[in-house]
């Protein structure tokens, strides 16, 4: 019988060492140590594990913000979110953090100051000095996401669900067909699950979405809710960014309850 394709997926940190990591910059310093915190996910200890997966997160993702680091190891962490080699915890988390990548909504400048996503009075976003880490970071995740989705198609998970939300102007068709699967076979005592596939639906059918529909969403969690009313967002951010988070949280929640895990700023 033939293993499923995520069992068939080569070693994920193959070419880890090619890459001059003490070169590149994590918008703080160097990001040497960053492979090192790759390797560690698929350490056989747990507790090793755990801990590698919390210091990856403030290199690649500081105070929502992404860097040259963080561009050149979405190619990694697509690999490991793809593998059943890897533990299971990890690749939930590990996807997480893919999608919290392409939401991010500052980046790293060259001099270690941080430049944010802003759009103009008509929704389009402002073009920003090279290198552009945040369109970097988000481009690698969207390449990399079919990788997941093939490999993870069977599982009716949040991490999924959330990819799904953080790139679905860049996800194949198919996505679209999984993600309503979740919406109408999860359990349904999993609200904030369906709710997030919900959102994915709407977001990769490309539907509009007025500030009725996200209110919407909000009610019924109050942060979420008070975050949206109260402009924590940045000026003329559009609706399907702000969905997106949404989608994410309530895909995080789901998975995690409110266990304080890595997530993007902003609403929600």
């Amino acid at each position: 019988m033939e293993l499923p394709r995520a069992w068939q997926r080569p070693d994920p940190l193959r070419g880890l060492d090619r890459i001059p990591w003490h070169e590149l910059s994590d918008g703080r310093g160097s990001a040497e140590g960053v492979d090192r915190l790759l390797r560690a996910l698929v350490a056989s200890a747990r507790d090793e594990r755990e801990r590698a997966l919390v210091s990856l997160s403030d290199r690649l993702l500081t105070d929502d913000t992404v860097s040259e680091a963080s561009a050149y190891a979405v190619p990694f962490l697509v690999e490991l979110g793809a593998s059943y080699k890897v533990a299971a915890h990890v690749r939930d988390r590990v996807v997480f953090l893919l999608a919290a990548l392409a939401l991010a909504g500052k980046g790293f400048t060259e001099d270690g100051k941080r430049t944010r996503r802003r759009w103009n009075s008509a929704g389009r976003e402002l073009p920003r000095t090279a290198p552009d880490w945040i369109t970097q970071t988000r481009h690698a995740v969207a390449v990399g996401a079919p990788k997941i989705f093939e490999a993870l198609a069977q599982e009716r998970v949040g991490c999924v669900v959330a990819l799904a939300c953080a790139v679905a102007d860049r996800c194949p068709e198919y996505v679209e067909a999984l993600m309503s699967d979740i919406a109408n076979e999860c359990d349904q005592t999993d609200t904030m699950l369906r709710e997030s596939a919900d959102i994915a639906l709407h977001l990769l059918q490309k539907q509009d979405t007025p500030d009725l529909l996200v209110r919407g969403l909000a009610q019924g969690h109050p942060d979420v809710l008070r975050e949206y009313e109260t402009n924590a967002r940045p000026a003329h951010q559009p609706r399907e960014i702000t969905v997106a988070q949404i989608g994410y949280r309530f895909a995080l929640i789901s998975a995690y309850g409110d266990e304080e895990l890595e997530m993007p700023s902003g609403p929600p």
